[in-house]
């Protein structure tokens, strides 16, 4: 099923804005809330840990948060967005991570650069949501931030 050009803007903005707010909640609130960008039962594939659910999204920031201090800025660019049906879609994006613990400063340089292939889904209220992320390393590796993986 098509979407019309006005259709594919506006579902565009919105997952622009999920992808800002994903960002923002992760490099300015150690992470608090980022499961509820995701469906509820929503995967987030790290590629060297799977999370499952809302449940086990929060579980994962709430143990990154609970190492310590950590900075991080995540940049996303570059979306390319298919739209499948006016309520799901698809998408890459491309990240570039600065992430260091402890004090500052912190190097200037890149930490990782990946991919982010989304599927995005709208809710009943019309609200984009992931249903998942899997992120896709281009250069580096995404880090380890927890002790114990989560269970599939």
């Amino acid at each position: 099923m098509a979407v019309s050009p006005v259709e594919f803007a506006e579902a565009r903005q919105a997952i622009e804005a999920i992808n800002a707010e994903f960002a923002w909640l992760i490099d300015h609130r150690d992470g608090a809330g980022v499961e509820s960008l995701f469906t509820h039962d929503g995967i987030y594939d790290m590629s060297n840990r799977v999370f499952r659910g809302r449940h086990q999204i929060k579980g994962f920031y709430d143990a990154r948060k609970s190492r310590g201090r950590r900075a991080a800025r995540h940049v996303f660019s570059n979306l390319h967005l298919t739209m499948e049906q006016p309520d799901r879609a698809t998408g890459t994006t491309i990240l570039t991570l600065y992430a260091s613990d402890g004090e500052p400063p912190y190097p200037a340089q890149a930490t990782l650069i990946a991919d982010y292939d989304d599927v995005y889904v709208r809710d009943e209220t019309r609200r984009w949501h992931y249903e998942s992320r899997v992120i896709v390393p281009a250069f580096g590796a995404v880090p380890v931030l927890t002790k114990q993986a989560a269970q599939p």
